[in-house]
């Protein structure tokens, strides 16, 4: 159970996808648990770009496919996450995304991140 006196902390991690290879975006670090409130994907370039979204589960240790060749049309963005649409994860957990075609897409991910020294 996080541990909320002793507050919490805000991340934004950004990524851009230099390859077709499954890239992680986001880890949980030891000892807390994560709100992820936002993330969001940019597609900067003209043609549409395909993402696979993957969350590895280290409770269970399965990785499951939350989203396969999701299309991002070109020079718009998606929120797949939202503080309206959180996704709750614990330590050791990881989200890694995978692109259609190399250098078009970008991920960011903004989390807050609870002490919780039980995980």
């Amino acid at each position: 159970m996080p541990v909320l006196s002793s507050g919490s902390k805000f991340v934004t991690q950004v990524v851009a996808l230099g390859s077709t290879n499954k890239t992680t975006v986001y880890t949980v670090p030891a000892n807390f648990s994560s709100h992820l409130e936002n993330l969001f994907v940019s597609n900067n370039h003209t043609g549409n770009v395909t993402l696979s979204l993957h969350l590895f589960h280290k409770e269970d240790d399965i990785e499951y496919d939350l989203l396969t060749a999701y299309n991002i049309a070109g020079g718009s963005y998606e929120s797949i996450f939202t503080t309206e649409r959180p996704l709750y994860l614990h330590a050791g957990d990881i989200i890694k995304c995978t692109a259609g075609t190399a250098s078009k897409l970008v991920v960011t991910t903004a989390c807050e991140e609870f002490f919780d020294p039980t995980r």
